[in-house]
């Protein structure tokens, strides 16, 4: 419950919830967790509060103690499956209000890398700016590459 019309976020966790999207990777009660096609960092996602709340202020006691889990077990399977350094977690939320629409908690999730590229599934993921902040770019994968990513997540999950 607690969906928002007119809310891009909330349709999608409609989708992700009901089964429709196979690049959902973690589901709890009150979170779920999305692995981006766009793998310009190598096992980047999205968790994302399934109830709409616009604000980090408004989650309340058992939205954080369900959050802290999820990190967790993210960070742990990020570390397993692709030997992950470090986790940087954004929460910005700036298209929605830019638009003009109300904003939906989530995060996006960016493992970084020490080593300046990190090979996986036969293919080069780079992160050059590593321990710099996050740059904005494309690495979209196949089907074949995002499969197995979803695999690799999914065996520490």
């Amino acid at each position: 419950g607690g969906l928002m019309e007119n809310c891009q976020i909330c349709s999608l966790v409609e989708q992700q919830v009901a089964g429709d999207d196979d690049s959902v990777v973690l589901q709890t009660a009150r979170w779920l967790v999305v692995i981006d096609r766009n793998q310009l960092y190598l096992g980047k996602g999205f968790v994302t509060l399934r109830q709409h709340k616009s604000a980090l202020s408004e989650l309340d006691g058992a939205d954080w103690q369900e959050l802290h889990q999820v990190i967790s077990r993210m960070e742990q399977a990020e570390k397993q499956a692709f030997g992950a350094d470090v986790c940087n977690w954004e929460c910005l939320m700036n298209n929605a209000v830019k638009a003009g629409e109300s904003p939906h908690v989530h995060w996006h999730l960016y493992p970084r890398y020490v080593n300046e590229v990190v090979k996986f599934a036969g293919e080069e993921f780079a992160d050059p700016k590593w321990p710099r902040h996050l740059e904005s770019g494309r690495h979209e994968v196949d089907d074949a590459v995002f499969a197995k990513i979803l695999a690799a997540l999914r065996r520490y999950l």
